[in-house]
């Protein structure tokens, strides 16, 4: 069997129910991109530092959902924590690509890749055949004039299998 955690940023153990930081945060809601800049929910030190997932060797307090899969990817069990991590690997979209691409790459990092892969294929194709809805819509990018900020160009997102590989635990 193959032991899944799906961790996120446990922000709230740096913000408390009343301070400025929750008042500013909820009236904000969410975080805000435009084709220029971002912004951000919470001040920058925490989305960028503090409360980042990266791999830079520090223990990271998150929100976790682990979970045991069997081989044919079926959920034996689960469950929810608090948890601190060390992340190992912090790639973008395309490296994960890459090691799914390129079986030379070797690794311990490529070959969890390319196996949480099979196992999210076959997550799937078992939610697909038991009716779940895919909502696909395109995504777009912006190129943006560096001195006037404004957008140059509308570029297509796209979405290769390492993004349903992540859409695929989040679920």
């Amino acid at each position: 069997n193959f032991r899944v955690g799906v961790h996120i940023a446990d922000v709230t153990h740096f913000m408390h129910p009343g301070t400025p930081l929750d008042v500013e945060a909820s009236t904000r809601a969410t975080s805000v991109y435009l084709p220029d800049r971002r912004i951000d929910m919470l001040p920058r030190l925490l989305t960028t530092d503090v409360c980042s997932l990266r791999c830079d060797g520090k223990p990271r307090l998150t929100f976790s959902c682990v979970m045991e899969l069997n081989k044919d990817a079926k959920v034996i069990k689960s469950y929810f924590c608090k948890a601190i991590i060390k992340s190992r690997a912090a790639l973008s979209y395309a490296q994960a690509q890459e090691m799914l691409d390129d079986p030379s790459i070797e690794g311990e990092v490529a070959a969890s890749v390319r196996q949480l892969n099979e196992l999210a294929k076959a997550r799937r194709k078992k939610r697909i055949a038991n009716g779940a809805l895919e909502l696909a819509s395109e995504e777009v990018k912006f190129e943006v004039d560096t001195e006037t900020l404004q957008p140059t160009e509308v570029i297509k997102y796209e979405s290769v299998e390492a993004n349903k590989l992540i859409e695929e635990y989040m679920l």
